[in-house]
């Protein structure tokens, strides 16, 4: 920030001091505070504090001059000097924008769905029985299955000539 602006605004607030209706020392305090408030944002480069600094000492000048504790032309010499201010704060670089968020949403997972409830009584334990007899006949099929194979290799072995390793000749 220029060096050379933001004491005008000092200058004009005092000034407004010494003019033939002078400002109320109270009036002055609180003015010098926003004052302040946009020097030290200046001075670390903050231009958003500043500009909301500004926008402040804006406020308390109109307010004062509302309510008839700031005479009419020592707050347009107090606006003009923030003005100047002002520009000089739109020279400031504008803060980096924020890195980039990246938020990770996990599917949820498959709900769990129970195997049937066993029906009660009779009918939960005849159906029980049946699937335990299907599986006994899916068994015994397998092992039908199982024991013609092993025929079906030792015939084949015995009429190529070939011993099938078990020593069942």
């Amino acid at each position: 920030m220029k060096r050379l602006l933001l004491p005008v605004l000092l200058v004009a607030l005092a000034g407004c001091g010494s003019a033939p209706r002078a400002m109320d020392p109270q009036i002055r305090e609180q003015l010098l505070g926003h004052v302040e408030a946009v020097k030290t944002a200046a001075q670390h480069n903050d231009r958003p504090a500043a500009e909301a600094a500004l926008g402040d000492l804006h406020r308390a000048i109109a307010e004062a001059q509302a309510r008839g504790e700031l005479a009419t032309e020592n707050a347009r010499t107090l606006l003009a000097a923030t003005e100047r201010v002002a520009q000089d704060v739109r020279t400031m670089p504008l803060p980096e924008p924020p890195a980039p968020v990246t938020v990770t949403v996990e599917p949820a997972p498959p709900p769990v769905v129970a195997p049937p409830a066993p029906e009660p009584g009779q009918h939960g334990r005849e159906r029980a029985e049946e699937q335990a007899r299907k599986w006994q006949e899916m068994r015994e099929a397998w092992e039908h299955n199982r024991e013609a194979w092993r025929e079906a290799r030792d015939d084949h072995g015995r009429h190529n000539g070939k011993n099938n390793g078990n020593g069942d000749d």
